[in-house]
C-alpha cells in the first residue's frame, strides 16, 4: 500500500514538475513576443471598423446563397479540404448554419496573426503605427474585401495568407540546412492550396523580399539559403498536392496549365489581364500614391545597402519586376484562371511588402505620410463597398418581392402542376451605385453582386430558394415555344407572360 502511494505521490510530482516547465515556456514565450500585442490588438480594431459596414450589410455573397439556404460544404470540388473539415467544428456541425459575423471575426483574427509575423520579420527596431497600417493593407486592399464578404469562405481565404507567412518565422541563419523550415515551408504550401490557391504567390514574395534585405546587408549566405530552401519547401509541397490531391476543374476557371508551346506568351498575356484591371480597379489617386509609395522603396533600399549603390539600384529596379510578375502566383500559368477581385489579393501582399519596408527605421515623415494616405483611401472604399451591398441588397428585395406579387396574381400559380420559369435578363446596379462617378463605379461593378436575373445560377437562387414558391421550376436555360403566350402582366419593372399551362416567362426591366 505504501509503495502504491509513493507511485501515485512521484506520479503527481512528475505531473506537476511538467506543468511548471509548460508554465515557465508560456511566460517565456510572452515575454519573448509580448511587444507583438499592441500591435495585433491594432490591427484587430482596424478590421472591425473596416469592415463595419460590410457586416451590417449582412449579404449573401454568392456562394453564401447557397449555403445559407442548404447548409452544405461542397469546397472539395476545388480540393480546399481543410476548408471543408474546419467548416464542421466553426460552425459546430456539418450542417452550415448562418453564423456570421463570427466566421468574418475569425478571419479577422487571422489577418491580423499574418501582419504581426510581417512585422517581426521585417521590423528592426521599434515598431510604430505607421508600420501598424502598412500590414493592415493585407486585408485592406479591395481586393481582399470580395473574400471578407463571404460569410462561410472568409476565414479560410485568411488562412490561406496565415499559412503561407507563417513558416519565415522558423529560418534561422545559423542553422546549415534548414530542414525545419523546408518541412514548414512544405506544411504551409498544403495548407494554403487546400483553403484558397489564390494566395500561391505569397511564400515566394515573402521568401524573395527576405532575400533581398539579406542582400542589402551583404549577407550572401543567407539570401542564397532561403531562396533555395523557400524553392525546395514550395515546389515539394506543390507537386505533392498537384499528383496526390488536386481535382481536375473545367468551369468557368480551370487548373489546368498553359501548353508548353504557349507557356511563356500565355503567363506574359494573363499578367497582362491582371495588371489591366489592377489600373482600371484603382483611382487614379490611389495609382499614384503606389507609384510614389514604390519609388521611396526604391531610394531607401538603394541609400541603406551595403553594396555599391549602382549594384543595388539595378536589382532593385529587377527585383520590383520579378515581384510584381509572382503577385498572383500560379494562376497566370493557368489555362483559364481567375480574373475576379477575390483572386486577385496577392496584389495586397504585394503592396504590404513595400510598405512595410519603405517605412520601418525611417525618421523622415514623407513616406510616412503617402502609407497613411493609402491606407485611409482603402478604408473610406471599404464603408463605401459595405453600404453599397447594403443598397444593393434594399433593392434586390423590392425587386424579387415585386415579381412575386405580380405571380401571385396569375390563374396558373393556383393549380399543382410544375411550372417552369424563365428568368430573361437581371435587375443591374441599384440606382444608388449607379449614380456614382466612373472612378468608383468601375471596381464597385466588380465587387457587388445583383442577385437577381437569369443567365447565372447565383443570380437566381435567391428567388428559387428562399420564398417557397410552389410547383415552380427555374430554369433559365430551357427553350420555351412563344407561339401560345400572353402578355398577363406589365409593369415599369418587369413583363410576366405565360401560357395558362406550365410555362412561365418572367422579363426584367
Amino acid at each position: 500500500m505504501e509503495k502504491f502511494l509513493n507511485n501515485i505521490k512521484t506520479c503527481f510530482d512528475n505531473y506537476h514538475d511538467r506543468e511548471m516547465k509548460f508554465t515557465k515556456s508560456i511566460k517565456k514565450l510572452y515575454t519573448k513576443y509580448k511587444y507583438l500585442l499592441v500591435p495585433f490588438l491594432i490591427l484587430l480594431l482596424i478590421y472591425s471598423i473596416a469592415y463595419f459596414s460590410i457586416f451590417r450589410a449582412n449579404f449573401n455573397y454568392i456562394d453564401d446563397m447557397g449555403r445559407v439556404a442548404l447548409g452544405y460544404q461542397n469546397w472539395d470540388n476545388f480540393s480546399r479540404y481543410i476548408s471543408n473539415f474546419l467548416s464542421k467544428f466553426i460552425h459546430a456541425s456539418s450542417y452550415l448554419t448562418d453564423i456570421s459575423p463570427l466566421t468574418q471575426i475569425i478571419a479577422i483574427v487571422f489577418l491580423a496573426l499574418s501582419g504581426i509575423i510581417i512585422l517581426k520579420l521585417f521590423e528592426n527596431k521599434k515598431i510604430t503605427i505607421t508600420s501598424i497600417l502598412s500590414v493592415s493593407i493585407i486585408g485592406l486592399c479591395p481586393y481582399f474585401l470580395e473574400c471578407i464578404s463571404y460569410k462561410y469562405d472568409s476565414p479560410y481565404m485568411a488562412l490561406s495568407i496565415l499559412a503561407s507567412v507563417f513558416p519565415f518565422i522558423f529560418f534561422s541563419k545559423s542553422k546549415k540546412y534548414n530542414l525545419l523550415f523546408v518541412g514548414f515551408i512544405f506544411i504551409g504550401t498544403l495548407i494554403m492550396c487546400m483553403t484558397y490557391q489564390a494566395a500561391s504567390g505569397i511564400i515566394p514574395m515573402m521568401a524573395l523580399f527576405l532575400a533581398y534585405k539579406y542582400w542589402n546587408e551583404k549577407d550572401n549566405k543567407n539570401t542564397i539559403k532561403i531562396v533555395v530552401t523557400s524553392i525546395i519547401g514550395y515546389l515539394i509541397g506543390l507537386i505533392f498536392f498537384k499528383f496526390l490531391l488536386m481535382k481536375p476543374v473545367e468551369s468557368y476557371v480551370s487548373n489546368s496549365m498553359l501548353p508548353l508551346n504557349n507557356l511563356l506568351p500565355g503567363i506574359i498575356s494573363n499578367l497582362k489581364t491582371y495588371y489591366t484591371y489592377v489600373i482600371t480597379d484603382f483611382r487614379k489617386l490611389w495609382i499614384i500614391l503606389v507609384i510614389i509609395i514604390i519609388a521611396c522603396f526604391i531610394l531607401k533600399q538603394v541609400k541603406d545597402s551595403k553594396q555599391k549603390r549602382l549594384y543595388a539600384f539595378i536589382l532593385t529596379i529587377i527585383f520590383i519586376v520579378i515581384i510584381f510578375a509572382l503577385a498572383f502566383g500560379m494562376y497566370p500559368v493557368l489555362a483559364k484562371p481567375i480574373f475576379e477581385p477575390r483572386g486577385m489579393y496577392g496584389f495586397g501582399i504585394l503592396l504590404t511588402l513595400f510598405m512595410v519596408n519603405t517605412v520601418n527605421d525611417v525618421e523622415k515623415y514623407i513616406p510616412k505620410l503617402f502609407v497613411i494616405g493609402l491606407c485611409y483611401c482603402f478604408i473610406t472604399f471599404a464603408f463605401t463597398y459595405g453600404n453599397a451591398l447594403n443598397e444593393q441588397k434594399r433593392y434586390i428585395d423590392f425587386r424579387v418581392q415585386n415579381v412575386i406579387n405580380g405571380l401571385n396574381e396569375l390563374s396558373i400559380m393556383n393549380s399543382n402542376e410544375t411550372k417552369t420559369i424563365k428568368l430573361v435578363g437581371t435587375v443591374g446596379d441599384s440606382p444608388v451605385i449607379n449614380h456614382f462617378p466612373d472612378s468608383n463605379r468601375k471596381l464597385i461593378n466588380r465587387l457587388v453582386q445583383q442577385s437577381f436575373g437569369g443567365g447565372w445560377i447565383w443570380n437566381q437562387y435567391y428567388f428559387q430558394h428562399y420564398f417557397m414558391i410552389k410547383n415552380v421550376v427555374v430554369d433559365d436555360n430551357v427553350s420555351i415555344p412563344k407561339d401560345k403566350f400572353k402578355v398577363k402582366k406589365n409593369t415599369m419593372y418587369y413583363k410576366i407572360e405565360s401560357n395558362e399551362s406550365d410555362f412561365i416567362i418572367i422579363t426584367l426591366k
